[in-house]
């Protein structure tokens, strides 16, 4: 579950109720809300709440272009969560 702030941000809450405290040399990228595409093994963060348009290029937190497939086979497993993408969220500089 999670609960976004007034200023947009969002926060993961645990099963407790309470916020998850984020460790920035481990990314968990399971408690990140949103779309999360794997692309080549490794998971990114969408910025965005749902896939974009089948067809489109999307921008990744980490600045990586990702063009959304018109159609999936099957999902792809993740092996590495990007941590790029996971220092940008958390706002690290």
């Amino acid at each position: 579950m999670w609960m976004q702030h007034a200023d947009g941000s969002f926060v993961t809450i645990g099963t407790d109720g309470w916020p998850i405290e984020a460790d920035p040399d481990a990314p968990d990228l399971d408690t990140v809300p949103g779309w999360r595409p794997v692309v080549g093994g490794v998971r990114h963060i969408g910025g965005a709440m749902y896939a974009p348009v089948p067809g489109t290029t999307a921008e990744m937190l980490c600045g990586m272009l990702v063009t959304v497939p018109r159609w999936r086979r099957r999902e792809h497993p993740a092996v590495f969560d990007c941590h790029a993408c996971w220092a940008t969220w958390l706002g690290l500089p």
